[in-house]
């Protein structure tokens, strides 16, 4: 069984939910946080391991990058310095396969019978973002990185980046240079070897955003959902169901997810207060201390 795993830093109310939806959907499965020290008492529900023991090369970049997006520094750095931390976790613990999913998904079966039907791919995107990425063999993942790497390698590469963002700001009020980029860039010139997991395959899909119903039926914003023992499935726009094996909640839409969740058990329910009480805590902490 391959591990599931997640990169996030500090701690929130959604954490809980998505951690705890994957481990009770994937029971067999190792379901690992790489986070930091806000987020390590999830360690009595999943493997923890902090951030900082996997983050050589991840440092490394931090010195080279260069934020060219309307997002935060800090963000668009983490968007990309988790793909370095992951390919190091990967290569330390010796994991060719895994699927990396990012903190506001939820997914709602086992993920065997996918990482085999994605198999001859080295690596996933829903749309054009990495939040479901089946890692397939590591080499894709590391070629992966060292085009990030190549792209801030010296000022004639930022002096590229910068040009593309310029353009891309013409024709958009936000966002910028991100990781969705160089997924876009690292596919183009890979043919072949970066599935898109949001185009549905039998009938089964990887969600985009909860938000995105281009190509499905919507109610009040977000996807029409029903539900079949425990699993959403949409229907596209010639109202065929497609099963949706995971839903993600991007941006606002993250107040959904405890009710897609759908989570009845009394111990949920208390890790879900607890961990209130610990951010309360945390805030109270890192005002004290200045942070």
């Amino acid at each position: 069984m391959q591990p599931i795993i997640f990169i996030h830093n500090r701690n929130n109310d959604y954490l809980p939910i998505s951690l705890w939806k994957a481990r009770q959907s994937n029971p067999d499965s190792e379901i690992v946080l790489i986070g930091d020290g806000q987020n390590a008492h999830f360690s009595a529900i999943v493997k923890h391991v902090h951030k900082k023991d996997y983050s050589v090369s991840a440092n490394a970049f931090a010195k080279q990058f260069k934020n060219f997006s309307t997002n935060p520094h800090d963000f668009e750095l983490i968007c990309l310095q988790r793909w370095m931390i992951l390919e190091e976790y990967l290569k330390a613990n010796q994991i060719e396969n895994c699927l990396y999913i990012d903190s506001d998904v939820l997914l709602f079966d086992q993920i065997e019978s996918d990482a085999k039907r994605f198999s001859a791919f080295g690596m996933t995107v829903a749309g054009i973002s990495g939040h479901s990425n089946f890692i397939s063999g590591i080499a894709t993942l590391s070629a992966f990185c060292r085009f990030i790497e190549y792209s801030y390698k010296s000022q004639i590469e930022i002096q590229l980046l910068e040009e593309k963002y310029k353009i891309f700001r013409q024709t958009h009020p936000g966002g910028g240079i991100s990781d969705m980029t160089f997924f876009t860039e690292f596919r183009e010139a890979n043919p072949g070897i970066v599935l898109d997991i949001a185009e549905p395959q039998e009938r089964k899909m990887f969600d985009i955003t909860i938000t995105y119903t281009k190509a499905t039926i919507e109610e009040n914003g977000i996807k029409a959902i029903t539900w079949k023992e425990g699993r959403p499935f949409a229907k596209n726009l010639q109202n065929a169901e497609i099963e949706m094996r995971s839903l993600h909640f991007q941006g606002d839409s993250k107040k959904y997810m405890l009710q897609m969740a759908n989570i009845q058990d009394f111990t949920f329910n208390c890790l879900i207060k607890t961990n209130i009480l610990i951010i309360l805590f945390q805030k109270i902490w890192n005002k004290l201390i200045g942070k």
